[in-house]
């Protein structure tokens, strides 16, 4: 397991980190302690968690669990976690206004059984709250000694680069990181943002390197595999079908399948393999709701993944891109299918 500085900082992370969102809620306190212990065998240091991961009713479970297991390794856990959603009813209950940032910081550090957390991200921009006071928390929860590096995470190019400015400006600790959502079928990020982090030395975790599973060919002709967010999680329905469920995606990720099978390596190691080569990134944050999935996910990012496969990965991406750039809402446009091999007629519009 290779281990690289997050950014332009000395702190050394795992390029494989652990996502935390399905333990408590898909995943069973139990099974996720041991996922968490079965990829720090195979040396992983890097957990990412956030307050309100768990399931509606136990939000916050997700860092009780990560406290439960680095209680005794705390030293060996680059531990990080998020704050901005909604965690109570009342109108300061979320976002990341100063009164809430030092009420959020707390509740997770006494979930997570420790008095410091390595990263402290902004899960989401807030709108509602002035950059300018945000900055100046995030700082101040630096200077109390509560996290060592701050970041933040869904930040468009932009965003992070007025941040930066105005902690530069008055002398405030910068954020070191970001956590964008990238993978082939999902590039938006290559846009802006990672040329804002090459610029000023961010270091890049990316999360949904699979496209939550779609990548990994589990779900044929607009049919979901049963007990996959796909199919049961109501957030998969907002979130990734959105994206992914349309006829030109599901053709581009037949193609990258051919690919895997051309070259014997597995889907899971190309889309892995092909998210960390990206040169501006840092880490992948890979989950797991179960231990043969942490077990395929660690032999994936072991295997030996040839330069042809990737550079084919990437033209099947570029024809995608091409073809219908991300945008709130895909262009109908109907036709045969762009991809080589591939035999079916598309209608770009995601189904009703």
């Amino acid at each position: 397991m290779k281990h690289v500085n997050l950014g332009r900082t000395g702190l050394k992370v795992s390029e494989y980190c652990v996502g935390a969102d399905n333990f408590g809620d898909q995943t069973s306190s139990g099974d996720a302690v041991r996922i968490m212990q079965r990829a720090f065998d195979a040396g992983v240091n890097f957990i990412d968690t956030a307050n309100s991961y768990g399931p509606a009713d136990k939000k916050g479970i997700s860092e009780e669990i990560v406290g439960r297991f680095i209680k005794s390794r705390r030293s060996d856990v680059v531990l990080a976690t998020k704050g901005r959603s909604r965690m109570g009813d009342g109108p300061n209950d979320e976002g990341v206004n100063r009164k809430y940032v030092m009420q959020a910081i707390d509740d997770s550090l006494r979930r997570l059984g420790t008095d410091y957390v390595d990263l402290y991200q902004i899960h989401a921009p807030d709108p509602t709250t002035p950059t300018d006071e945000t900055v100046d928390a995030y700082n101040d929860v630096v200077r109390a000694g509560k996290a060592r590096y701050i970041g933040v995470s869904n930040f468009a190019g932009y965003q992070l680069m007025d941040a930066l400015w105005k902690q530069d400006r008055r002398g405030l600790a910068p954020f070191v990181s970001v956590q964008p959502r990238y993978n082939l079928l999902y590039r938006e990020p290559e846009r802006e943002l990672f040329k804002v982090c090459a610029d000023q030395g961010v270091g890049v975790m990316a999360y949904s390197p699979q496209a939550g599973g779609f990548l990994l060919g589990k779900h044929r002709n607009f049919e979901a595999e049963t007990g996959t967010r796909f199919a049961e999680d109501f957030r998969a329905a907002n979130f990734y079908r959105l994206t992914y469920w349309n006829q030109l995606t599901f053709d581009a990720m037949e193609a990258f399948i051919k690919v895997t099978e051309k070259y014997g390596i597995s889907p899971n190691a190309l889309a892995l393999r092909w998210v960390i080569s990206n040169p501006v990134l840092t880490a992948c944050i890979v989950g797991a709701r179960t231990i043969e999935q942490v077990d395929q996910n660690l032999q994936a990012w072991e295997s030996d993944v040839p330069q042809e496969a990737l550079d084919e990965a990437t033209e099947i991406g570029n024809l995608l891109w091409d073809t219908a750039p991300w945008k709130p809402q895909m262009q109908i446009n109907r036709g045969p299918s762009p991809f080589p091999g591939i035999d079916s007629p598309v209608n770009y519009a995601s189904p009703a």
